[in-house]
């Protein structure tokens, strides 16, 4: 099933989807800077920050589907 937003409003998806991004560096910073060690959480991070550029890059290409609605 896709998203609705995916369909009608593919650049805020977009958008939903980059601003992920800071959000799991700042827990990452947090997790250093407490001095908390947390391998798998971290590598978790890891696998996030590849499935938002995953999905940086697949939302990017999307039309919208009435693209003189604006």
């Amino acid at each position: 099933m896709v998203s609705s937003e995916l369909v009608e409003d593919p650049q805020t998806a977009n958008y939903d989807v980059i601003v992920i991004d800071p959000e799991i560096t700042n827990c990452e910073n947090e997790l250093f800077d407490a001095k908390v060690q947390a391998p798998r959480l971290l590598a978790e991070n890891r696998f996030m920050h590849y499935y938002i550029a995953m999905g940086c890059q697949m939302t990017s290409i999307l039309q919208p589907k009435k693209p003189n609605e604006y």
